[in-house]
């Protein structure tokens, strides 16, 4: 099971209020500002931080203990504009562990809660479009930004059903969280014109190398869609 955390910035709506309306260009300055203070934070720990409304962020930090969390929040809590709540948990399911998260948030009072529990591999999945470059010539640089984000929804959803949680990166990339179990059912249910390289490894930032990797091999042989890296093993899917 992996392990989530759930970070929510205290007091968010309030403090976008009280800038004024010339607000948007400083609301903007300061997500960025935290987002990256807070990926880098997990980053350095093997984990991986994922922006959600940037009011709430999800990191997966399997092998992140309770006071490292602890110190995290601090970091945090030392640029956030009204304070930081932040709860740790495993779930078989990131979908389900989000919502558990969320749920502790609104009903304790404690900055922090970290919830022991086994933690096991992460399976991330870096999906990527075929061609968009050329897409992007043929049509235009927003027309392209409107088919990834169609697609991006699609591909949310159908990950959420199966116990999944997604990003997206930018570009035309995207990742997908997911449990071994559904792993294979969503992978079938994916068209075949995008590529999707996986990773699995106990640390999130691993898994996603891995997955980087594997996205590398299909790109570079043009054989297969699809395409896992464990830690000493590879399998693929035609």
């Amino acid at each position: 099971m992996p392990r989530l955390t759930i970070i929510k910035l205290l007091g968010y709506r309030e403090w976008t209020e009280s800038l004024g309306d010339d607000r948007e260009w400083i609301i903007q300055t300061n997500q960025s500002k935290t987002y990256t203070l807070i990926q880098q934070l997990f980053s350095k720990k093997q984990g991986f931080a994922i922006p959600i409304r940037y009011d709430y962020y999800i990191a997966l930090s399997n092998g992140i203990d309770k006071e490292t969390h602890r110190e995290i929040l601090l970091e945090i809590e030392s640029i956030a504009p009204s304070g930081v709540k932040i709860v740790s948990l495993t779930h078989k399911y990131p979908f389900t562990a989000q919502l558990l998260g969320t749920r502790i948030l609104e009903e304790s009072s404690e900055k922090l809660v970290y919830i022991d529990g086994k933690e096991d591999e992460n399976i991330i999945l870096h999906i990527d479009f075929n061609d968009i470059t050329a897409m992007t010539y043929m049509t235009s640089v927003f027309e392209t930004y409107m088919k990834i984000m169609s697609f991006y929804t699609n591909i949310t959803y159908a990950a959420a059903r199966l116990g999944g949680i997604t990003t997206y990166l930018g570009g035309d990339n995207m990742i997908a969280i997911m449990n071994k179990d559904t792993l294979r059912e969503f992978i079938n249910n994916i068209p075949s014109y995008v590529k999707i390289g996986g990773g699995s490894s106990y640390y999130p930032r691993k898994a996603l190398e891995l997955a980087a990797r594997a996205l590398a091999i299909i790109r570079k042989n043009r054989e297969k869609h699809f395409l896992l890296l464990s830690d000493g093993e590879a399998r693929g899917k035609e």
